[in-house]
C-alpha cells in the first residue's frame, strides 16, 4: 500500500465522522469547509498535494467559525494525526509515493 493511501485510510474516516456531526448539528460553515479538505483529500495523489492540504487544515483554528465541544475533538485529533504525519514524513526525508 502506498503512504498516500495510508494517510488517506486514517484520515477520511475522521473526516467522515466529522462532516456527519456538522451535518447533524447544522454547522453550515464548518461543514462546507471541511467538505472541501475531505474531497480534496480525496483526490490528493502526491506529497505536495497533501502537504497544502495539511496548509489549508491548519488554518482552522483562524476561520471564525464557532466549533461545539464535539467537533473540537475531532478537529484536534485530526489536526494531531496531521501534524505527525507531516513530521514523520520530514524526519525520515521520506516522499510519499
Amino acid at each position: 500500500m502506498k503512504a498516500i493511501d495510508s494517510v488517506k485510510n486514517n484520515l477520511l474516516p475522521r473526516l467522515q465522522e466529522l462532516l456527519t456531526h456538522l451535518a447533524d448539528t447544522d454547522q453550515i460553515a464548518a461543514q462546507n469547509f471541511f467538505t472541501k479538505i475531505f474531497t480534496d483529500l480525496n483526490q490528493t495523489e502526491t506529497e505536495e498535494q497533501l502537504l497544502e492540504l495539511f496548509i489549508e487544515l491548519s488554518t482552522t483554528a483562524f476561520l471564525g467559525i464557532p466549533f461545539d465541544d464535539i467537533s473540537l475533538a475531532i478537529i484536534d485529533e485530526i489536526l494531531l494525526e496531521a501534524e505527525q504525519i507531516s513530521a514523520a514524513f520530514s524526519a525520515d526525508g521520506m516522499t510519499i509515493q
